[in-house]
């Protein structure tokens, strides 16, 4: 598989556009044809598919207009600064809430490329907008299409009232379980999920490694008493809130922050004649107040909670009165302002400096939860010499302004510039934003969710690598909110790699033991094969670059032919039945702990009848590794039972190289197998198949094949048309149209086979 990027051509692409990479192209080819949730990691290109969607969709439309939607101003101006680059159409608008809604209304009307906020639309709606001539519909960051975000909405007007509908979505991170990913598909209506993550074939070569280390520090004593303090007050609501029946327990360590949440709303919404629902509420709002003073103590520091708990003072309601009457209470606010006083905080704040003057002349951007934090962080760098700046949204906070649209572009710029080498902030740098390449990023705290710590990692490691570093205070929320991200993380790839597949696949049914005979397995239709090869005669292996250079393809050509590719499944391709994926015993311990294993075996087991792993080395496999021995015998069971995969041992490059002859040998002379030409992951529906045909045509890219198909109808059609008619094709000139016609017209030559 060839996965150089492919030039765009175009009539309303820019000639100095970015070329299109295989796994972008396989995403634009699904969109066209049908409404499409695409998922990749941040930073491999989601806008340039979005933009050649446009281009497709402008061009076949010509009265169309194109409607691009994303959570934040500044990231609305980003994408119409980033498209413009890339299509020739300058007809474009930008539409804010602070345009008046006349103005907007004129501007649409004239604009083709709209760039707005989901909440503008929603407006505009609601005053007569019309999206009738609306023929694509992006919705970036489309995770957040859920409770009461506008984006649903919208996506269920456009339905009704596009002439020609078409629906993008883009994200990152989808969620976290099947449910939320099926509501996100139910919400939008998406009938494809075209998804990546950094394990796949045709995204490795474009990822960039990051280093992630997580950094535990311990609270003082001063703090840990604080703490005792603070959960002695918490205690005093919640068993009230036990006796009266709102929670289940008393026990701090199993009650949540949702627990409180649940029992405030279930009090608020419950009508009670003798009152009681009332007294409920008022506890469960001063359990909240607590359990989020314990959170700022143990994930941020004492000046954010010293800073929590004055607010607290200065406008008390009934419930924050009776919480600062408390004795425990009034101890802990008083040793807070006391230490803030003596200059003690939060030993991150130290650990964070150092890691910081670690990247001296480096970009490092840190993100931390609350606003309230960004201050001590600024003065703890800037005392280490250490240029800092804040970054925080466009909402003011408590006595705190934040900052214009204007101000954050212009801080992006500075911190671009290196006017400093710090940039501390907010969820508000999180999601899309331009944030120039940094070399590290920091964590102040872990957050539980994995679509937000997804987000913040890909912050960096964009064109080079880069590193992430997440502090933790131990014994504390900190661990637990980092291990629910990560299980979270862990679910969501699952989930989406099932969900991909139910959605794109055509379902097969199960085959007989004797259609699985050898001498009764004819060649599929979508494996186009060599003739098979007389008993004596050699060989023909199929490898994967990444194998090109090492002795073993050396060995290997001792006594076969040898035909080195981007194989997109596998390493070695035998037969049209046999691929094998070939691990050091280092490599086979590593991709448990970073979980390519599974993914691998379960892409060979879906391509190929007779998977095989070949496990190479000598070393003890139960020795190397701090990974417990369980956890390689699970690996090995998983591989053996569940995906039916062989696991042959194999003492060294010699060894495995006598392997693979002799398994190609007993597949191309004793049971007359045929080497497919090509290892492609099996098209599964008859387009695909169809398309799967044409791209084997020289220089046919997975998009000229879709113009080509939509011209001829058919591949019969495509077969007898003459070289005047393919240079009609948008994208074919005359040698290209020659190549083709001469592959389709040709005899097949016995000799040139091999």
């Amino acid at each position: 598989m060839d996965e150089t990027p492919k030039t765009l051509q175009h009539p309303l692409i820019r000639n100095a556009a970015p070329q299109m990479r295989r796994y972008q192209e396989a995403a634009v080819v699904k969109a066209l044809d049908e409404d499409t949730l695409v998922v990749l990691p941040t930073g491999l290109g989601k806008t340039l598919i979005a933009a050649m969607v446009a281009a497709d969709r402008l061009y076949k439309y010509p009265d169309g207009k194109i409607l691009v939607l994303a959570p934040t101003r500044p990231l609305v101006v980003q994408h119409e600064k980033a498209l413009s680059e890339i299509l020739t159409e300058t007809n474009s608008a930008v539409l804010t809430g602070k345009i008046p809604p006349k103005q907007r209304h004129e501007i649409y009307e004239k604009a083709r490329l709209i760039y707005a906020t989901p909440q503008t639309i929603e407006k505009d709606i609601a005053r007569g907008l019309n999206l009738s001539d609306v023929v694509l519909l992006v919705f970036d960051e489309v995770h957040r299409a859920s409770g009461d975000y506008p984006y649903e909405a919208i996506a269920e007007h456009y339905r009704k009232h596009a002439k020609n509908p078409r629906i993008l979505g883009l994200t990152a991170s989808p969620g976290g379980n099947a449910e939320k990913v099926k509501e996100l598909v139910s919400a939008i209506g998406f009938k494809v999920i075209e998804a990546r993550d950094e394990q796949d074939r045709d995204v490795q070569p474009y990822v960039q490694d990051v280093n992630i280390e997580w950094i535990q520090v311990r609270l003082p004593p001063q703090m840990l008493e604080i703490k005792a303090l603070l959960e002695e007050t918490l205690r005093t609501p919640v068993r009230r809130l036990k006796e009266l029946g709102y929670l289940q327990t008393a026990d701090l360590t199993r009650l949540t922050k949702k627990d409180l949440l649940t029992t405030q709303i279930k009090a608020v919404t419950t009508k009670d004649a003798t009152g009681i629902n009332y007294e409920a509420a008022s506890l469960a709002a001063e359990a909240i107040k607590v359990n989020h003073a314990i959170e700022l103590l143990e994930t941020q520091g004492i000046s954010s909670l010293d800073k929590y708990i004055s607010r607290l003072t200065a406008k008390p309601s009934k419930a924050v009165k009776r919480l600062l009457s408390s004795p425990t209470m009034a101890k802990a606010t008083h040793l807070t302002s006391q230490l803030r006083q003596q200059g003690i905080d939060h030993p991150k704040l130290e650990k964070l400096a150092e890691i910081t003057a670690q990247y001296a002349g480096r970009k490092v951007l840190i993100f931390t939860q609350y606003r309230d934090s960004i201050p001590a962080i600024i003065d703890r760098l800037n005392e280490k010499d250490i240029l800092a700046h804040e970054f925080i949204g466009q909402q003011a906070k408590g006595d705190r302004a934040g900052m214009t649209q204007k101000k954050q572009l212009e801080t992006l710029e500075k911190f671009r510039n290196g006017a400093f080498t710090a940039l501390v902030a907010t969820s508000v740098a999180e999601e899309g934003l331009d944030i120039p390449r940094v070399d590290a990023v920091i964590f102040y705290e872990p957050v539980p969710s994995e679509i937000r710590s997804i987000q913040r990692r890909g912050r960096t490691g964009r064109t080079t690598a880069g590193n992430v570093v997440i502090l933790m205070t131990k014994g504390t929320r900190d661990e637990a909110y980092f291990w629910s991200a990560r299980n979270k993380e862990k679910k969501m790839k699952e989930v989406i790699s099932t969900m991909n597949e139910e959605t794109t696949q055509e379902e097969s049914p199960q085959k007989t033991l004797t259609e699985f005979d050898d001498k009764k397995t004819e060649p599929t239709e979508n494996t186009p094969t060599f003739n098979t090869l007389p008993q004596g005669e050699t060989v023909h292996i199929y490898v994967d670059g990444r194998e090109r250079g090492s002795k073993l393809i050396s060995l290997l050509r001792e006594n076969a032919a040898i035909d080195v590719c981007n194989l997109p499944v596998g390493d070695f391709l035998l037969s049209d039945r046999v691929a094998v994926e070939r691990k050091t015993v280092a490599d086979f311990l590593q991709s448990i702990i970073d979980q390519r294993l599974l993914a691998q075996a379960s892409e060979l087991t879906r391509n190929f009848q007779a998977p095989i792993l070949i496990l190479e080395g000598t070393d003890d496999l139960y020795a190397q590794r701090a990974i417990h021995p369980n956890a390689i015998r699970g690996a090995l069971a998983a591989l053996a039972i569940d995906l039916k995969i062989s696991v042959i041992p194999s003492q060294n490059e010699e060894d495995t190289a006598a392997l693979l002859l002799a398994i190609a040998r007993r597949e191309q002379w004793e049971s007359n197998r045929e080497t497919p030409l090509r290892g492609e992951r099996k098209p599964m529906l008859l387009s695909e198949r169809q398309r799967f045909m044409v791209e084997s045509l020289p220089n046919v890219s997975s998009v000229l094949a879709r113009r080509l198909l939509s011209q001829y109808k058919s591949v019969r059609n495509l077969a007898a048309a003459d070289t005047k008619s393919l240079m009609k094709i948008e994208g074919i000139g005359a040698k290209k149209a020659d190549d083709i016609h001469r592959v389709l017209t040709s005899e097949y030559d016995e000799e040139t086979a091999i």
